[in-house]
């Protein structure tokens, strides 16, 4: 009796495991089927104004990360890259590429202000209470450049970083950052 009792266990255990890989099997189907839109995020929107502040959003930079250009063009002053700049063009232009491209917008939107502000901004407890009190400025500009594209100021005309973004693949693409301050 001893040796039927433990077949019958040993059976028991065989079924359990195959349906266990059934279901491990199942669920890998499953996942494998589901779209990876948490690390691919589709366009966030066609009004480029919507789409900006998405991109601009400080929780999530998964769309920053997709629908920023690999490489970036990044524009600098040129007497910030070479001291012998006499008689050379005005500005320099770098290809960044891969992670640092990102560090190139340095700007977040603030949806309960609903304002784009430097990211270190938009963790200083100082501003965030001038914000509450409407005394932060933070001048935005967007204009259209074309049919395709779009410029994007921020700050004022001493101090400002432009950004430009370009339709490309179903939605804007930022192509451009340009850092002109002296």
């Amino acid at each position: 009796m001893v040796h039927g009792e433990t077949n019958r266990i040993r059976g028991q255990a065989a079924v359990r495991l195959l349906l266990g890989m059934g279901l491990w099997a199942c669920a890998g189907i499953a996942v494998a089927d589901t779209p990876v839109a948490a690390d691919d995020p589709a366009c966030p929107s066609q009004d480029f104004t919507r789409f900006l502040q998405r991109f601009a959003d400080p929780a999530d930079d998964r769309v920053r990360l997709r629908y920023t250009s690999d490489p970036l063009e990044y524009e600098v002053p040129m007497h910030t890259v070479r001291d012998d700049h006499e008689g050379l063009a005005p500005t320099h232009i770098v290809l960044e590429q891969g992670a640092a491209r990102l560090k190139r917008f340095s700007y977040r939107y603030l949806a309960a202000f609903n304002l784009f502000v430097p990211s270190p901004v938009s963790r200083d407890p100082a501003a965030l209470e001038h914000m509450r009190a409407g005394t932060y400025n933070a001048p935005t500009r967007i204009e259209a450049i074309d049919d395709n594209g779009q410029r994007v100021t921020f700050g004022s005309d001493a101090e400002r970083d432009t950004y430009t973004f370009a339709r490309r693949y179903g939605c804007w693409m930022l192509t451009r950052a340009s850092n002109l301050r002296d």
